[in-house]
Parts: structure tokens; sequence; C-alpha cells
């Protein structure tokens, strides 16, 4: 939901779970790569399980062992700051995680972010949240129906679910990422760019944990967030009718995202490569090398949701007049769902008189061209 001072942004148990700027948005001192990011995990405890954190069902267990709940939340917390690292590309610093385990009683079953969060600040000695600190309250009785609930920019978040996809995807907000959405014209007909013909799915791009990836260790972000919101890396402009060489996104090079304005929309190129390093498979979605285009804008975009994102253009390859998959005409079409273009085709871009055309893709670079239509 969207507030005037903040935007609350929760991910559904169903679903698991604006205005932008093309370059990273102006940095919080929060969020300066020279700020060690600390985690205060606050673990409240219902009042029918006083030793739900503490608890092993092992035989072999001693007065020792730490719990299962515990050892399993101290996991995540090593799975969302390895995530962050590697999605920073390590200029993301984290100091040591401080656990805190609330007296039973303190995970209430009601609908209260807010009253949850100020127990967990009174439970870790808290008065205010330092600059740089992330407060994490986990409450399995929470009642609202989010699996976690972060704040735009914040620095505390709420968990139901504390598995490590909804944490990574919590502290996403709480580093100013906005979700990782997907955008479709009905008939994949773009030329007709509007409200009543496109729909926008929220949490709909595939590929990383902002939108509807799960956590393995090969997630990641598309290299379009990364530059948005971190400048790692920096995305290039594009110069219309010029050649230009887009390495793989997952490379480390300064040429795997290029970027483009026209009035007040943002388009955003870079090059995908299917692995089999994906987290989650879609076996609807073509399995070969593409140009993958994302957009930020027009304004008719953002009462879609919440905190929408850099829109995945989509297409499915039924709905194309020439199959893009099945060359051969004699072949029925399939449920095909094409995320990005492939060597060959041209695409006018939407809301804008520019048209992209693939020229090659190889093993790790593609070559595209911009042109005025």
């Amino acid at each position: 939901m969207h507030r005037m001072k903040r935007i609350l942004v929760g991910i559904t148990t169903v679903a698991l779970t604006v205005s932008f700027m093309p370059s990273a948005p102006a940095a919080t001192q929060q969020n300066k790569w020279t700020t060690t990011q600390k985690i205060v995990y606050v673990g409240l405890t219902p009042k029918d399980q006083p030793n739900f954190w503490t608890e092993n069902s092992s035989e072999s267990a001693t007065a020792e062992s730490e719990g299962e709940m515990l050892s399993y939340a101290k996991s995540t917390v090593t799975d969302a700051i390895t995530f962050w690292k590697q999605a920073s590309r390590d200029k993301m610093k984290f100091g040591s995680t401080k656990f805190i385990i609330g007296k039973s009683g303190t995970a209430v079953k009601h609908c209260n972010s807010s009253a949850d969060i100020k127990t967990a600040m009174k439970i870790a000695g808290l008065k205010s949240i330092p600059t740089g600190t992330h407060l994490i309250t986990v409450n399995v009785n929470d009642s609202c129906g989010y699996a976690g609930l972060g704040e735009q920019g914040g620095n505390a978040l709420n968990l139901k679910s504390f598995g490590s996809t909804t944490l990574i995807h919590e502290l996403g907000h709480n580093f100013n990422f906005y979700h990782s959405s997907t955008l479709y014209c009905e008939k994949s007909d773009y030329t007709k760019f509007n409200a009543k013909n496109c729909s926008v799915e929220e949490y709909g791009d595939f590929r990383d944990l902002m939108g509807s990836d799960d956590w393995c260790l090969d997630a990641t972000l598309s290299a379009t967030q990364r530059a948005i919101t971190f400048s790692t890396p920096k995305a290039k402009n594009v110069t219309i009718g010029v050649d230009i060489t887009v390495d793989e996104s997952r490379l480390t090079t300064d040429k795997i995202v290029y970027q483009f304005k026209y009035i007040g929309n943002w388009y955003f190129f870079e090059y995908y490569v299917p692995g089999e390093e994906r987290c989650i498979a879609f076996p609807t979605f073509l399995d070969k090398p593409q140009i993958q285009v994302r957009m930020i804008g027009p304004a008719w975009t953002k009462p879609k949701g919440s905190a929408v994102g850099p829109m995945l253009i989509k297409r499915r390859d039924s709905d194309l007049p020439t199959s893009v998959v099945n060359l051969d005409p004699e072949v029925l079409p399939e449920k095909w769902i094409l995320t990005g273009f492939l060597e060959g085709e041209t695409f006018q871009l939407p809301g804008a008189p520019y048209v992209l055309t693939v020229k090659s893709t190889g093993a790790t670079s593609a070559v595209v061209t911009l042109t005025k239509s």
C-alpha cells in the first residue's frame, strides 16, 4: 500500500510473497557502501509454543544444542547476506548479526506490524533503530495474510514466513528495490500500448527474487534492477543507429545493460542466455538466448500495484503472426511464453517511435541496434 511518507510492501502467502529514475536514487546514509549493514533478528514466541525457537525433535540433541527453528533462522540470514553481497558485487558490507528470542506470549495473534516492531525494539533494547541496522521481527502468529512486509528504503521488516526467499525479498525493499514486474499487452500487440489493452503483473519477473523467483545458490537480480538501484553495473546509454554489443547479464563487464529514454519512459536492454542454474523451472518459458527489454513508465502503470518496478516485456508465441519458435509452418503453435527477443527479430518499442533489431546472439554477447521507425 502507498502512504505519503513511506511505502510498505508485503509478499502475500499466495504469491510468495511511483516514480523512478534510471540511475540509482540519491543514496541515503543507510544504503551507502561505506555504511556497514547490521541485522538485529528478534523472534517472538507464541504463548502455546514456549519452546518454538529452542526445541529439537532429534533424539541426539544435547542440552547445548541450538533449537531447530533458531538454527534455521540463522541459516536464512546467512543466505540473505550472501545474496546481497553478490548482488552488490561485494560492495555491500555486513557486520555481525544479533539474534534475540522474546519470551512466551510475545507472538500475539493479530494483524499489527507496528506493534510487533515496537515489541521487538523493546526486547532488543532499542529506543531507535540506528542507521544501517535492519530490525527483523518474526511473528508466526501474524494474521495479516502476508509472508513478509518490508518498508521501501526503511530499516525494519516483519516476517510470518521466515524462509530465505521472503527475508531476501523484504530486505530488498529496505535497500530501495521495487518489485520485478512484467508487462503484457493483449495478443502480444504492443502497438496498442495503453491501460485498457495492457496489464502489469507486479511480481511477474521470473529472473530474480524481487519478482517470482525462489532462493537458491544461483539466485540473482536482473542487471536492470541492479543498475537502477545499486548502479552495479552502471547502465550505458544507447546511441541510435549504432550497433551495440551487450554482454550476458551475469558477467562482470561494463556492457551488460543499456538504457534509452523517450519522453517519460525508460527502456533497458540486457542479454540473457538461459542455463540450468534457475531456481524455479518454467517449462513454458522459451529456453533460448534472448535480448530482454524492461521498461519504466508510462504513468498508467503506476496504479497497477503498490511497488511496481522495472517491467519485463513478455509475449506469447501463439499470438504472433509467424512463430519465432516453430519454424516449420506445418507444426502447430505451442504455448511458449517469450520473455525476450531472439536473433533476427525486430520489435517496435511500446510508446516510442524506435525499433529494436537483434542482429546476433552468441555464447556470451549479442549485437543489437535501435533505429528510428
